[in-house]
């Protein structure tokens, strides 16, 4: 049974979206990551690491977007795919609060609302459907 509601693909596309551009942004700070470290006094293994680890939150956020569209196509085990979605995308927003990174941590909220918003119009859909 798959379930898909106006509202669901709505809530999943601006959800992934926002993690898609968040994750452009991030990574396009590479370069500039890599040149700073290059330019530091720190230990050779660290201005090789570094950049590796920078680009690393862009590819989880790109992960975890593409799994929240495969989500689209999915049956009544949804929900559990995307409250894993959802606690990913909080503790991203929590790490980013952390270091002091106000708009992104807000911005991964807004996705974990959207996914979460996705959640509850599933659930909904499913009771409909059962009581057919």
């Amino acid at each position: 049974m798959t379930v898909n509601s106006k509202n669901s693909k709505v809530a999943t596309i601006v959800g992934s979206v926002l993690l898609i551009v968040m994750a452009l942004f991030h990574g396009s700070g590479i370069n500039y990551v890599s040149d700073l470290m290059q330019q530091s006094n720190t230990a050779s293994f660290l201005k090789e690491m570094i950049p590796i680890l920078f680009a690393h939150p862009s590819i989880h956020l790109l992960g975890l977007s593409m799994l929240g569209i495969m989500t689209m196509n999915m049956g009544k085990e949804i929900r559990k795919v995307l409250y894993a979605i959802i606690a990913l995308i909080v503790v991203d927003a929590l790490v980013a609060f952390y270091l002091g990174s106000m708009i992104p941590g807000a911005l991964l909220l807004v996705a974990a609302i959207c996914f979460l918003i996705d959640g509850v119009q599933k659930k909904k859909q499913m009771l409909i459907e059962k009581k057919l």
